[in-house]
């Protein structure tokens, strides 16, 4: 996992990404505060019942960027 903070660059369907995602303290998840160029910061955690990845409810891009930055999230060491 992501250990505090990284920067963003990727393309999603020819649309460019860059921002920066931090970790930040919650009791109940691992959370991350993702603020992209262009776009209302949003949290993604990770819900330990059920082991699935969530976003903020109202985020308004696209499902496969927010995958994207979970990747990144989830497998740091492996992204370039």
């Amino acid at each position: 996992m992501l250990e505090n903070y990284s920067t963003l660059q990727f393309i999603v369907r020819g649309k460019i990404f860059k921002g920066f995602c931090m970790r930040i303290q919650d009791d109940f998840h691992e959370t991350y505060a993702v603020v992209l160029d262009g776009y209302h910061s949003f949290c993604i955690w990770l819900d330990n019942k059920n082991e699935k990845w969530c976003a903020s409810k109202n985020v308004a891009i696209d499902p496969d960027a927010i995958d994207e930055i979970i990747y990144r999230i989830s497998f740091p060491a492996q992204v370039s």
